[in-house]
């Protein structure tokens, strides 16, 4: 019974981040907005390179217009 209090106590603890661990970040104010703008860049050149890679195709292969 000792163990499964321990154990629930230490997720809680997670949870909440009561004691966080040595590789646990706290995150800053205005650092999910960096998050963002940075996955919408890594989105607009996978976009980007997509869009290449079909019109080289359909030049290839013209049926696949």
């Amino acid at each position: 019974m000792n163990k499964h209090l321990q154990n629930w106590l230490d997720g809680l603890s997670q949870a909440l981040v009561l004691y966080p661990e040595q590789d646990y970040l706290r995150p800053q104010r205005g650092d999910f907005r960096k998050d963002s703008a940075v996955l919408r860049g890594d989105a607009a050149k996978i976009t980007k390179a997509l869009g290449k890679n079909v019109a080289k195709d359909a030049k290839i292969n013209p049926r696949l217009r």
